[in-house]
């Protein structure tokens, strides 16, 4: 490309000022090659006078771009459509770069940054970082694939529980855009589209074996702190809703038949979350929003639905009774406790 940009990281911005120039800082490692993307949304605090700092301070790597409020999804919009990087990836504002790794990274961004070489995917470990010790707890994906080598899907073994996040993921930035996806504005969890849309669209794979992506637990206002997501269950709801009525069984089918798997299951982790999200909440509205995402799913694609309802997740989120729903709550809270959700929710 032109610019020699390798990487666009984009950082969506809203309010951070307490911690912008950290993620910031954790990027520079990446040198010229790399493009920060800081995309203010509209914050009220220093924000943006701290990102246009920034760009002063770093006029080679570091771009700003100031917008009214859209939400987390608008962000990215506007940084896949504007990243000069051959490779693109999300960085939230209160996350960082693991510094040690990052140089790896370019280094295999480079030698796959020629037209016949890219990768379509590279994902790579993370770590959890809580407010008393970074580096808590490492997600890795053992066996998937060989490191460093570029595979196809079919050359890959993803498991049940091997789920990408957003955090993990690097997309080829042509990808994204050929894709044609947009993402929702003013809503959360829209992260659940923006990492299962766009892989239908995907061939190629590169596994970086190393913990690149330290994310924040910790924060009282977090998304993912249960509490603040039984708040926003409507929306964790309709994002659910969109992304199994995405693409139909015979589409799916049609996939490599690794990825065709992985997608089934990624749709039934999905399941899984919301279904026992609903049975937390344990209202006439939460259990009419159950009823209406699984209506909403057989009426888009019966085929679909039956699939998904014999996939051993899809099973666990319909065991009768609530004796199955208390099952699944419990499943579920006890994977949150693993991951060390909960004791970071609690410091509030």
């Amino acid at each position: 490309m032109a610019t020699g940009k390798l990487l666009t990281c984009v950082i969506p911005s809203y309010n951070s000022a307490a911690y912008l120039e950290r993620a910031v800082d954790s990027l520079l490692p990446g040198g010229e090659e790399m493009e920060i993307l800081i995309v203010n949304d509209g914050s009220t605090d220093e924000t943006g006078a701290i990102a246009d700092r920034l760009a002063a301070q770093y006029p080679s790597i570091v771009r700003v771009h100031h917008q009214e409020n859209g939400g987390h999804g608008s962000a990215l919009n506007y940084g896949i459509a504007h990243g000069e990087g051959i490779y693109f990836k999300v960085v939230d504002s209160d996350d960082r770069l693991l510094k040690e790794h990052l140089p790896g990274l370019m280094d295999l961004l480079r030698e796959h940054s020629a037209p016949d070489k890219q990768a379509d995917v590279v994902y790579h470990d993370y770590v959890y970082d809580r407010p008393e010790k970074e580096s808590a707890f490492r997600i890795s994906f053992p066996g998937t694939a060989k490191p460093g080598e570029l595979k196809t899907w079919d050359e890959c073994r993803f498991y049940l529980w091997s789920q990408f996040v957003i955090h993990c993921l690097i997309y080829r930035t042509q990808m994204l855009r050929d894709a044609g996806y947009k993402l929702p504005e003013h809503t959360f969890y829209e992260d659940n589209l923006y990492v299962y849309q766009p892989l239908a669209h995907s061939r190629k794979l590169i596994y970086y074996h190393a913990p690149l992506y330290g994310y924040f637990l910790g924060r009282g206002d977090q998304s993912v702190n249960e509490q603040n997501i039984l708040k926003r269950l409507d929306q964790l709801t309709m994002v659910s809703k969109t992304q199994l009525t995405t693409y139909r069984l015979d589409e799916l089918k049609k996939l490599p038949k690794h990825l065709y798997r992985y997608m089934l299951n990624n749709c039934c982790g999905q399941l899984f979350n919301v279904c026992a999200l609903q049975y937390i909440e344990d209202s006439e509205r939460s259990h009419r929003m159950n009823r209406e995402m699984w209506e909403t799913l057989r009426e888009f694609d019966p085929a679909l639905y039956k699939k998904l309802r014999r996939n051993p997740l899809g099973r666990y989120c319909c065991l009768p009774g609530r004796a199955g729903q208390r099952l699944l709550v419990f499943s579920y809270r006890t994977g949150r406790r693993m991951l060390k959700f909960e004791q970071a929710a609690k410091k509030k």
